[in-house]
């Protein structure tokens, strides 16, 4: 039940600005605050915020992403100082399991009755009861520090809640969404600190491992473009997939509605609004560039440009797209998602009159941009043979339309059938295209800083 805690809030403190600096417990300057969570004597270190106090005054300079920091899981944290200074508090209401048991803390810092104080040399410590819960408490420990983070990144986000469908393959959304089971959907929206009025946006829609790395947020929010998470796979009950539990038809719906909902928000410039995918996302990311898909959905706004981050591409017979920009970012060294198959798709696109760049960086692996994995890992897993690779590339090799419901891994969206066939018949069609094998997945600085420059050029961003 109990997972990760996020206790953090933006904005500033209210007190009386006319404290003598010199007698307030928290006299001018950086400090940072670290949280903690304790039960049955175990006590779990969830994460730290850097703030900034001046004047009386405290402003977050900044909040690391966490798997737990999300802002519905606290409510109306409220930090004062008093008129002597010489006492701090926080509280509010916190959510340590992300469930319903919503339960108020009350953290106090007394410097009078701090013995030797000098929050130079020594960290202040206090600690609040956990709402009802007797034997569970709250720790926030509060170091002053000397220099301003290098990272000034606000990671705080605002749902968006919006429609959508979950059908279960292409061929089921051939006569239309009316018919198909109908599905609220939500997404996490970072909005970075920024004076203009309207920004840019990037919708990005999540792996099989479920998660977006936080990295991509950070990236985009200095950057001055906002970021609408969609949880495709959270919103319908998992956290993960590698055969489909949900379809990445269903996360195509999710891009568009999810486009049409963020373009009313008036601080969005819907003019400037992409769609960025990984892997199974990513998959979905190619599907919104197809006007099969585009026809169907009926989207009433558009995506300036569709970012896949190493899809694994379909072979085609033929294929219309939108005259937008699709961008295919693919490691040479990738064997999940194999680069000769997005080579394929792209000269397809560009024969039907669309527009594909397609950027295959050398020695990149599968997910090469994330940067926790500068320490490299091996996973297991169903990785494609060169011999299946080049018999399936071959012309003679059959080739399909989409919403025709061939269950092969080379076929227009054919996971999505694939995952329909029992285990038998699964096993079979594995043993046809691939090996089960360790693959190396290793993050890749050169493959990295191409794709971030692409994104920057994108948005005329210098």
């Amino acid at each position: 039940m109990k997972k990760l805690l996020g206790i953090v809030v933006l904005g500033l403190l209210l007190c009386n600005t006319s404290i003598a600096n010199n007698n307030s417990i928290l006299p001018g300057g950086i400090y940072e605050l670290h949280w903690s969570y304790k039960n049955k004597g175990q006590i779990e270190y969830f994460v730290f915020d850097t703030v900034k106090m001046e004047n009386g005054k405290l402003e977050h300079l900044n909040i690391p992403c966490h798997r737990g920091l999300m802002g519905k899981y606290r409510k109306n944290l409220k930090y004062e100082l008093s008129k002597d200074g010489k006492k701090f508090s926080v509280s509010g209401i916190v959510n340590v399991w992300k469930d319903n048991d919503n339960s108020e803390i009350k953290i106090k810092f007394d410097k009078d009755k701090i013995k030797n104080f000098d929050i130079k040399k020594k960290p202040l410590w206090s600690s609040s009861q956990y709402g009802n819960f007797k034997k569970e408490e709250i720790h926030l420990q509060i170091s002053k520090k000397n220099k301003y983070p290098k990272n000034n990144f606000i990671c705080d986000s605002e749902v968006v809640k919006f429609n959508s469908f979950s059908p279960k393959t292409a061929k089921e959304m051939l006569n239309g969404l009316k018919k198909l089971k109908k599905q609220k959907v939500y997404g996490d929206l970072y909005y970075p600190k920024s004076e203009k009025k309207k920004l840019p946006l990037i919708i990005t829609i999540h792996p099989s491992m479920g998660f977006v790395p936080n990295h991509h947020f950070k990236f985009l929010n200095n950057l001055g473009i906002a970021v609408l998470d969609v949880q495709t796979f959270k919103s319908r009950g998992i956290n993960s997939q590698w055969e489909y539990i949900v379809s990445e038809e269903a996360a195509t719906i999710d891009a568009y509605t999810a486009l049409d909902k963020i373009s009313k928000d008036p601080r969005i410039d819907k003019n400037k609004i992409a769609v960025m995918g990984f892997s199974y996302g990513a998959m979905a990311v190619v599907n919104t560039h197809q006007k099969f898909f585009i026809d169907i959905i009926k989207p009433k706004n558009k995506f300036i440009a569709h970012i896949a981050y190493y899809p694994l591409c379909y072979l085609y017979k033929k294929i219309e797209t939108t005259k937008a920009p699709l961008y295919i970012f693919i490691g040479e060294k990738d064997r999940l998602t194999p680069y000769e198959y997005c080579d394929d798709y792209s000269k397809k696109v560009i024969e039907g009159g669309g527009n594909s760049i397609l950027k295959v960086f050398p020695k990149a692996t599968h997910r090469f941009e994330w940067e926790k994995l500068k320490n490299p890992i091996l996973i297991s897993g169903e990785s494609y043979t060169e011999e299946f690779i080049s018999k399936t590339l071959d012309s003679s090799y059959p080739r399909y339309d989409i919403g025709k419901d061939v269950p092969d891994f080379t076929t227009p969206n054919g996971w999505s059938y694939f995952s329909l066939l029992n285990e038998e018949d699964r096993k079979k069609k594995y043993k046809e295209c691939c090996k089960f094998k360790q693959s190396l997945l290793e993050y890749n600085k050169n493959a990295a800083s191409e794709s971030n420059k692409i994104i920057k050029e994108i948005f005329n961003i210098n």
